[in-house]
């Protein structure tokens, strides 16, 4: 293969929480799909409350022991100290924020969430966002929305896991391309395309198949290209799935890319 791989969007937690997602169970996973390194996120505040868990602390503590997996923290919007939480998360170590906007009741477009955006701008923390539907009000998470987001954060580099689903597609699309430089201007995008649950058919509301896969790759160019793993939701099977179908489609060269060298360029990690 010549290539290793890093996939992002691993949900970890203490076995008191979910004894289906603790990390000794994704580093299982990840060895028998042949991935050498994961982004973890902590579990989300509201799942904590009244287990006396801090989740960005735990987390943080948790990959002192494994070198193979690294970590994004979770903010608490039920708060008001967007900027304070968003500085722990970066003087864990942790490098990005995993915010579901749709499980965690929130809207994209809240002021509360601006002030967050721009410290995470400020501390080069990597956002990553579930886009598409999720049981909840489509009217807090329009998926054209995250374009605001973009335009008012230009530096602020975030992912759309699910890439908008199956629904949500088109304007998924939109948003990424509308921020993709063209050829006579310079500069990079800072929004990608989150590959996660969009391989298989098991949950039809976020499977793309592969023609929007590719469209998605032609559109965008796939150096905006990365891929997830949405453990414990997803484990062996599925996940080679995924890994399969990457390597069917793309080159050597971009399968390196999408496999892992996006996420390391966006985080620094060499």
């Amino acid at each position: 293969m010549g290539y290793s791989v890093l996939a992002n969007h691993a949900h970890v937690s203490p076995a008191t929480l979910n004894p289906d997602g603790t990390i000794e169970r994704l580093l299982k996973m990840l060895d028998a799909c042949g991935i050498d390194q994961a982004v973890c996120f902590a579990p989300f505040p509201h799942a904590c409350d009244g287990k006396k868990i801090e989740p960005n602390s735990w987390l943080a503590e948790e990959l002192k022991k494994n070198n193979r997996l690294l970590g994004f923290g979770t903010i608490d919007t039920r708060r008001r100290d967007m900027h304070d939480q968003a500085k722990k998360i970066a003087d864990l170590g942790l490098r990005g924020i995993k915010l579901h906007p749709n499980a965690q009741g929130f809207d994209i477009l809240d002021p509360k969430l601006f002030e967050l955006y721009a410290a995470a701008q400020e501390l080069n923390l990597f956002i990553t966002f579930h886009t598409g539907v999720h049981r909840s009000r489509l009217t807090q998470n329009r998926v054209i929305n995250f374009d605001e987001i973009a335009w008012n954060f230009p530096q602020l580099k975030f992912s759309m896991e699910h890439v908008g689903g199956y629904s949500f597609f088109h304007e998924a699309l939109a948003v990424i391309f509308n921020h993709v430089p063209p050829p006579w201007e310079k500069g990079k995008c800072n929004v990608f395309a989150g590959l996660t649950s969009i391989f298989t058919n098991f949950t039809r509301m976020w499977y793309l198949g592969n023609e929007r896969i590719m469209e998605l790759a032609a559109q965008v160019g796939v150096q905006q290209l990365i891929f997830g793993l949405d453990f414990p939701y997803n484990l062996e099977e599925a996940t080679k799935t995924g890994l399969d179908t990457i390597r069917s489609l793309f080159s050597v060269s971009e399968q390196e890319l999408i496999l892992g060298g996006n996420l390391r360029r966006e985080l620094g990690i060499t």
